[in-house]
């Protein structure tokens, strides 16, 4: 059985594809492709133990939408749509989740020669 940290990794990085999008599991410095992507990134789990026999956890998955600036409206879309889908998810292969929260964040990134949006989300599940 997968870890429940990696069960969320795979489903997350599963809803992106299925919404078209090319999807990338390595540092975003490292892809050469064009933009628009989206980089399923970091995942952290706190457990918490409720009694002796009852060990759940809480998860959060954090996911990088990468893009150009002047087309603001598909990043927008970008990042609704997973949102949306990061809402939707209620069970993984082996837990179930409850959606806890989930925060956004677009800023305007110039590392490289062209102006981007760089969206950060993180969602937040307890998992049991």
């Amino acid at each position: 059985m997968q870890a429940p940290d990696i069960q969320l990794f795979n489903a997350v990085f599963s809803k992106s594809l299925a919404l078209g999008y090319t999807t990338i599991d390595y540092s975003h410095t490292k892809y050469d492709g064009p933009y628009p992507f989206v980089h399923v990134g970091e995942t952290t789990d706190n457990d918490i133990v409720d009694n002796k026999q009852v060990i759940t956890a809480n998860l959060a998955q954090t996911v990088h939408v990468w893009s150009y600036a002047n087309n603001r409206a598909r990043h927008s879309e970008m990042v609704f749509a997973l949102k949306q889908a990061l809402r939707g998810l209620s069970k993984l292969e082996n837990y179930y989740l409850r959606y806890d929260t989930l925060n956004a964040n677009t800023i305007y990134d110039n590392s490289t020669d062209d102006d981007l949006l760089h969206s950060i989300i993180t969602a937040e599940y307890r998992i049991s």
